[in-house]
Order: C-alpha cells, then structure tokens, then sequence
C-alpha cells in the first residue's frame, strides 16, 4: 500500500514515541538517510506485539488514512515514502496507542525499516486529548461549536476552553439529552399508524411508485396482498419503485467511494463511549456508510429527499445511509 505526499507536519502537544527493533523507546528520532531520494519507494515492515486489533494510519495532516489492520502477532509490509509518518489505535476507533504515555508513531526515515508494536503499548490513561494535528486548526474555525460531540472526543484539548471538554469527555455528562442537543420526537403516540393509513389511500403513491399493502390491521379495507394477512396483523407495505436506477447507482458508487469493510460486531465500550469494532463470527457481508462525499452525489440526494417527503421525516432525524 502505497501512501501519498506527506504534508508538513503540525506540532502535538502529546509527546511522541518511536520503538526500534529491540523495543526501545526513541524520543527523538531524526536518522534521516540523506542518500534517499524523495520519489523513491521505501519498504516498511510493521508487527504488531501489542494485546490489541491494531490500525495502523497514514498521518495525512488531517485524520490519517488507514492503511492495515494488523492482530496481534501479525505483521505487514507498507509502501511509502521518505518522511511518512504514521500513528497506530486501537481498531476500529481513533483512541490512539502509547508507551510510557508516548503516542505511538513510526517515522519513516530509512530504507527497510521495522518498526514495533510493543507489548507494552495501550491507551493513554489520560482522556481529554487531541487525536488529530488539524485539531486546533478546527477549534479556530468554528469546530467546537459546530460539531461538539466530535470535537470532544477529537480534539478534547483544544475545545477544553470552550466547551469543558475534559468535563465532557466523560460519556455519562456528554450523552445527556440537553448536552447531545437531541431533536424533538418527530412522531407522537398513534401517528406512525396514521402515516400507513395514509399511505394505504394515496393513489399517487401507488401509481408513482408502485405502492402496495402487504399486511395491515384491517387486510379487507386496505386491500393486503399477502393471503395469510388476518386482522389484526401488522403494517407491511412495499414500495416497489421507489429508487431510480440513477439513484442506486450513486448509492451504490458512494458506499465505494467510502469503502466497503467487512461488517463487525460491537465490542466493549472505552472510558470515552466508543465501542470497539470486533471481527464478527457470523456477518459475513461488507458495508460502508454513506457519509462527506456520498452524501453530496445527486443521486443520494435526492433519494434523500423523496424519503423526507414521503415519510413527513426531516433529514436531521436520520441516521447516514448504511
């Protein structure tokens, strides 16, 4: 795996660690060969010694590429650069590892270099910490206000001014309804029935997208297809043509421009509220979420919109696209 350009680094304010092949923590490390050229592609070898599912990120000057997953006791080789840099956390959540409260980098300034993932190495036991070199960045543009939760977690240090993020970084304080700032109930008690009433009436529907009452409490009035639909029984209704093909194409383009991974499992939760991502035993299946670039593809927005429309939900209540 091949990285890109590495932008000028951003100075932390959490001190950095590299582990040489003897498991050595270097504080300092500026063995740079001048020999190297800076289009020349290096050989990297990782192994991860660590009791953790670890990632191993690209630091592309904002919040990293992925670049390998690696289990405990495996290795990979990665393809870079002369002055790559790369962190590694625990999988599937940015909770950066450390030794000796050092967060964990590898430095790339050598050919054929391996680097380390010690036995020693976890979780910082300080919280409130910034995660990302683009974090102060972001809390001077306007982050912390405009996506707190994120930035909390993120970038804990440089919202601690304005918003008490080492209060908040505590899951139990942050994940009140009044600190998540969580929308009104868009339905009251009775009113999902309504909506399939309603549905079930709306010849507009049925004719533009091919509505069609499977099962419903009244089978007889709302004319249910399904012939073992009794009374009583509940809303089943399909649309079977909602999407345009344009549509699903762009969702489906977007779930590759996101990625598909193979699907997890939640594991356990860290002192923050992250739940960790396990390797699942029985999902088999990929999936990617549809977010950033998704999003603003034409064809998710407006099968977003016929959705709103429909469903009388707006946007803000929804989940992204899975």
């Amino acid at each position: 795996l091949a990285a890109a350009v590495l932008p000028a680094p951003v100075a932390s304010s959490v001190s950095e660690a590299t582990i040489d092949s003897s498991g050595n923590v270097i504080t300092n490390d500026d063995t740079i060969d001048k020999t190297i050229r800076q289009n020349e592609e290096l050989s990297t070898h990782v192994t991860n010694q660590s009791p953790f599912r670890s990632d191993i990120y690209w630091d592309d000057g904002e919040y990293g590429t992925l670049i390998s997953t690696l289990d405990p006791e495996e290795s990979a080789s990665l393809n870079t650069y002369l002055g790559h840099q790369f962190f590694v956390t625990r999988h599937g959540v940015k909770e950066g590892l450390f030794v000796d409260e050092k967060r964990l980098v590898f430095k790339v300034g050598q050919r054929d270099q391996q680097f380390y993932i010690p036995k020693n190495a976890a979780p910082s036991t300080k919280l409130c910490q910034d995660r990302f070199s683009v974090c102060k960045d972001y809390s001077k543009n306007g982050g912390c206000q405009s996506s707190p939760g994120w930035m909390i977690v993120h970038c804990c240090e440089s919202c601690d001014e304005a918003l008490n993020a080492s209060e908040l970084i505590d899951p139990k304080k942050r994940c009140s309804k009044e600190n998540l700032n969580t929308p009104e109930p868009v339905w009251k008690a009775g009113d999902l029935n309504k909506l399939f009433e309603s549905w079930a009436t709306n010849e507009t529907l049925k004719d533009e997208f091919g509505l069609e009452v499977v099962s419903s409490p009244e089978p007889e009035k709302y004319q249910a297809t399904w012939e073992k639909a009794s009374e009583g029984a509940p809303w089943v209704v399909v649309f079977n043509n909602f999407l345009t093909d344009s549509e699903v194409a762009d969702l489906i383009r977007g779930g590759e421009i996101e990625g598909f991974e193979r699907s997890t499992d939640q594991g356990n939760i860290n002192e923050v509220g992250e739940m960790e991502k396990v390797v699942s035993k029985t999902r088999t299946s990929s999936n990617a979420w549809c977010m950033h670039s998704c999003e603003r593809l034409p064809g998710v927005r407006s099968a977003t919109k016929k959705i709103e429309e429909v469903t009388g939900i707006p946007y803000v209540n929804y989940e992204s696209f899975q």
